[in-house]
């Protein structure tokens, strides 16, 4: 390994607590979280596209995680298999010898971002990055589309995803695995929050503060600030917009404009 793809101790740390992380995840929140987390880490995004299968069969299994709510028809059109933007990944990512492809709007005059500029600018990505792991006999395939991450691209990202995939596809396949057993008897994610601290992610997302939320509630603001570190940490945000953010995407809270 030369020094452009050897990873620093800081990077083998984060590493290390993705391989952890990888272990304990067996449901959708779950997967959010530490994809979120951990994985944002090593290659930071605002939205994750997982699947599992081929793109010719409607058998197809897509899951997308976003920290920030997208719109359900730009959802629809993402996943869409005739033209939609995991098909054209696919297809691409097949077509270029399945290895890590960066897409870079930093960098239109290549030919892998001009196969990608409608649908970059369709969906104001700035950026793709996409790998998975073959499918061989018995065992499906996954691909892997991370978008909006930081620019420019560093060329060490195809080193950090390919070392990735293998705890990503493990960690999707146990999700999946695990989301149809308990499909009738589970909801993880509506277990994340409390009835009182789904209440408060309501009015954070309102912008109140806490001296506010308090008195709607009739609760000291010593104990709506307790509420909401909580709520932080449940959900692995750093500040009270990014608690909102992946609230919503998790669907324990609606966004303000639904």
């Amino acid at each position: 390994m030369d020094d452009t793809t050897a990873l620093t101790d800081i990077e083998n740390e984060r590493l290390f607590r993705i391989i952890l992380g990888s272990l304990e995840v067996k449901y959708k929140s779950q997967f959010f979280l530490w994809a979120q987390g951990a994985v944002h880490s090593l290659v930071p995004h605002e939205v994750m596209i997982c699947t599992l299968g081929e793109s010719s069969r409607s058998k197809l299994v897509i899951e997308h995680f976003s920290s920030y709510p997208l719109p359900v028809q730009d959802v629809e059109s993402l996943v869409n298999l005739d033209g939609g933007m995991v098909s054209d990944a696919s297809r691409v990512w097949a077509e270029l010898g399945e290895q890590p492809l960066l897409v870079c709007n930093s960098n239109r005059e290549s030919s892998i971002y001009r196969r990608f500029e409608s649908t970059l600018m369709r969906y104001a990505f700035p950026n793709l990055v996409i790998h998975g792991i073959p499918r061989l006999p018995g065992c499906p395939g996954t691909l892997v589309i991370f978008a909006n991450l930081p620019q420019p691209l560093a060329p060490r990202l195809t080193r950090f995803v390919e070392i990735l995939l293998p705890f990503v596809h493990s960690a999707f396949l146990r999700m999946l695995s695990n989301e149809r057993i308990h499909v009738t008897t589970a909801t993880p994610a509506s277990e994340l929050v409390t009835v009182r601290e789904s209440e408060i992610l309501h009015w954070v997302r309102d912008g109140k503060s806490n001296h506010e939320i308090g008195l709607i509630l009739s609760i000291s603001p010593l104990t709506v600030k307790n509420h909401v570190q909580k709520i932080l940490r449940k959900l692995g945000a750093q500040n009270r917009a990014q608690a909102v953010a992946r609230a919503i995407s998790l669907q324990l809270i609606k966004n303000h404009d639904a």
